[in-house]
């Protein structure tokens, strides 16, 4: 008998058992598909915080109040202000390299027609942007002036709201409404647009209006500053300069840095997928059970049919083959349909994941964003989602074809 024979025997046989082939091959989608998914998301989302730390270097700490990272107070009952005093000291640490301060503050950005819901409004030392944004760039225009207190830059998306033909240009004139308690309406004038840059461990820069640290100081009348942004002299340093801030501050503030951020994402991101993967074996376990049932039920109901093959001179490795085929054949359609539902199971994972941000000027602290990833499919995982629930289907199915292949012909022959 010809190999396409064979599986043309064994395409006829599940197309007979309609219900319960297609009750098996689904176990073994749901299982490829999870596995699929959780690998890719895992390794997407892996890939994507790399690449938003590659932005700002792995020699980068951000430094805020305690009580403005949890909510809650000091030992003393008072919330600890970060003032200049801070930055000199911190400067004066060993391994430190620069100390930049800033102000963030929640703010409704609008134009012309268009309102900017979700914006943030960072006060800054302009002319520090492009040493902690690697890669960052102007689209059009130039920084503001350190004290030039009526100029901003603003973000890609800002300048060019998606869905909206009205767009900025330099000069024009926008307003900002602050939120939270320094609510109050604020004009400026675009100095400068920054190119499309993405995200930076949760907070858009591409959302975001850059003003000079003086600008902000007296808008926002404050000298106390939301946080600090510490850049160490090497990646080597950080765990140091780390330690030596949280011992001379204690539970005052709140120190965090880049590689501790991704270590905790890759963390959690492990944990989710070795449960929730166990889950997607389980499935396949389950599908291989069904398979077994499946393939012994069909061995009974085919009884007299073996018995026919037999006496017509068929062997006993070609009987095992014929069911060995339908199991194949199983794992076939039930990994290349895992394989796609993975696929889209992936990208829904992918579409949206809430976070802590607090790292970045542009990350509040305490505060809950969202950032989208890509999944990351290789060949090798594209691969193990085809050919693991082929090799599932067929181990299940390998003892039913054994036992079809051994029967008795005469004894086949008089079952009823």
């Amino acid at each position: 008998m010809r190999t396409s024979d064979i599986f043309k025997l064994a395409f006829k046989a599940l197309r007979d058992r309609k219900l319960r082939s297609f009750l098996t091959i689904l176990g073994i989608m749901i299982g490829s598909a999870i596995i699929l998914a959780l690998i890719a998301s895992s390794s997407g989302l892996s890939a994507g915080v790399q690449s938003q730390v590659s932005k700002i270097g792995a020699n980068t700490l951000t430094v805020s109040s305690a009580r403005q990272f949890f909510g809650g107070g000091s030992s003393s009952g008072q919330t600890y202000q970060l003032s200049q005093q801070d930055v000199s000291t911190i400067k004066s640490f060993q391994g430190v390299s620069d100390v930049i301060p800033y102000y963030s503050q929640r703010a409704t950005v609008s134009y012309g027609s268009n309102s900017i819901g979700d914006a943030e409004l960072i006060g800054v030392d302009t002319s520090a942007l492009f040493t902690m944004y690697k890669q960052l760039s102007l689209y059009s225009g130039s920084l503001p002036d350190s004290y030039d207190a009526s100029a901003a830059a603003v973000g890609y998306s800002i300048a060019f709201p998606t869905g909206s033909s009205d767009q900025l240009t330099l000069n024009q004139m926008i307003s900002i409404t602050l939120g939270g308690s320094s609510s109050g309406s604020l004009t400026f004038l675009v100095k400068g647009i920054f190119s499309e840059y993405g995200r930076v461990l949760f907070s858009d820069i591409d959302a975001t209006v850059f003003i000079s640290l003086q600008s902000a100081q007296i808008l926002l009348k404050t000298q106390y500053f939301s946080g600090l942004y510490v850049m160490t002299n090497t990646a080597g340093d950080v765990t140091t300069v780390q330690q030596e801030i949280e011992s001379y501050y204690g539970t005052e503030v709140r120190v965090m840095n880049a590689g501790s951020m991704v270590s905790s994402v890759e963390s959690i991101t492990s944990q989710m997928t070795v449960f929730l993967g166990s889950i997607g074996a389980v499935s396949l376990f389950v599908a291989a059970v069904g398979i077994t049932n499946t393939m012994f039920v069909s061995v009974m109901e085919r009884t007299r049919e073996i018995g026919i093959l037999k006496a017509l001179g068929y062997k006993p490795k070609q009987i095992m083959g014929m069911f060995l085929s339908e199991a194949a054949l199983s794992g076939v359609v039930g990994g290349v349909g895992g394989t796609i539902l993975g696929y889209v199971l992936s990208f829904i994972l992918g579409g949206s994941l809430s976070m802590f941000g607090g790292f970045g000027m542009g990350g509040r602290p305490g505060q809950t964003s969202s950032t989208t990833f890509t999944p990351v499919f290789t060949p090798e995982l594209v691969a193990f989602s085809l050919l693991f629930p082929i090799g599932i289907a067929v181990l299940a199915g390998l003892y039913p074809a054994w036992r079809a292949s051994r029967m008795n012909a005469v004894v086949a022959l008089k079952y009823e």
